[in-house]
């Protein structure tokens, strides 16, 4: 069977880690015994008219675009997977970001996001009713803290956790924006302090805005540039920076699954976002918390994240084939 893998799903710059995870694929696709077709492998410059045109039964891409993101790679993504859903062709999707704060970043352990169309909660994962082996696996490899729900003490903050209005999840909206709606609507249920964590890669962005801030909110601003480690140990800091939080409050930042797993309580404001299953989602009950059951989402996550070496000797391909029925 033919693959296509749609290569300007990933910037032209033809390097770094969602360059090289296309690569991966191939050989993931060879592998099992079927022939990837890299589209466009040489094509540069401006979208062109039909350009991301699937013609085989199932495709492979990275990444999300929004409905308000049809320009450059985004709008590319967009257009391939309306232009699949319409002909039936399924479309597999890879992305990262999910418990990168326990220790999921690039490197020989990383894990990446893999699904059906997008890696938000809009995509499916094939992941449903899974059993506990991969999490529990996923719980060692990392460490990973996770803890019963916590019942916060009654001078706990609330942290809210923004994202870049160009990151895909945000699909345009401005965060600052985005966080006067949510402050309207809770300032008057509650008397907690405020706590405004910018995304490691808005920082400047943020900082250049300070004005637009309420008096009463604290913005923890950390390094405007970062060398080394640091933006490493800003991401691995978040667990430091929840401890003792009321509750966490995100449009739909994969913090908010790192929230979860750790036991902080976490309101969405999305329902894109891949903690949506067990998040809060009514802003009115911040004083008030559900703590849902997170036995089977938890199963379900480590069905989710898949290693390069897993990519490479096709168990990832074969998976979705298999469970397609192609």
């Amino acid at each position: 069977m033919d693959v296509e893998i749609f290569r300007r799903t990933v910037k032209d710059r033809r390097r770094g880690a969602s360059w090289d995870l296309l690569q991966h694929m191939a050989e993931g696709i060879r592998a099992v015994g079927d022939n990837p077709i890299m589209v466009n492998e040489n094509m540069t410059g401006d979208w062109q008219p039909n350009e991301m045109e699937p013609t085989t039964p199932i495709g492979c891409m990275f990444g999300y675009g929004g409905t308000n993101q049809m320009h450059h790679t985004k709008g590319r993504r967009r257009d391939l997977v309306e232009r699949a859903m319409k002909k039936g062709i399924k479309i597999i999707t890879f992305d990262g970001g999910l418990l990168s704060s326990f220790g999921n970043v690039h490197g020989p352990k990383h894990h990446w996001r893999v699904s059906l169309f997008s890696p938000m909660n809009n995509g499916d994962f094939l992941s449903d009713n899974s059993p506990p082996d991969r999490w529990e696996a996923a719980k060692a490899r990392w460490n990973i803290k996770n803890e019963p729900w916590r019942k916060s003490n009654q001078d706990d903050p609330i942290m809210f956790v923004l994202q870049p209005r160009d990151n895909w999840s945000m699909n345009e909206l401005d965060p600052i924006e985005w966080f006067h709606g949510v402050y309207e609507k809770l300032r008057p249920a509650t008397d907690r302090k405020f706590i405004v964590r910018p995304h490691p890669n808005h920082v400047v962005h943020i900082e250049n805005r300070m004005k637009e801030f309420p008096e009463d909110v604290e913005v923890v601003i950390g390094q405007k540039y970062f060398n080394g480690d640091e933006k490493k140990y800003y991401r691995f800091n978040y667990q430091e920076a929840i401890s003792n939080c009321h509750a966490v409050v995100t449009h739909n930042s994969t913090a908010g699954v790192d929230s979860c797993v750790r036991g902080i309580p976490t309101f969405n404001t999305s329902d894109l976002a891949l903690s949506w299953p067990v998040a809060n989602k009514d802003l009115n009950n911040i004083e008030t918390p559900e703590y849902p059951d997170r036995t089977q989402w938890l199963h379900d996550l480590g069905y989710k994240l898949w290693s390069e070496k897993e990519i490479r000797d096709g168990t990832v391909f074969k998976r979705f084939k298999d469970k397609l029925g192609m």
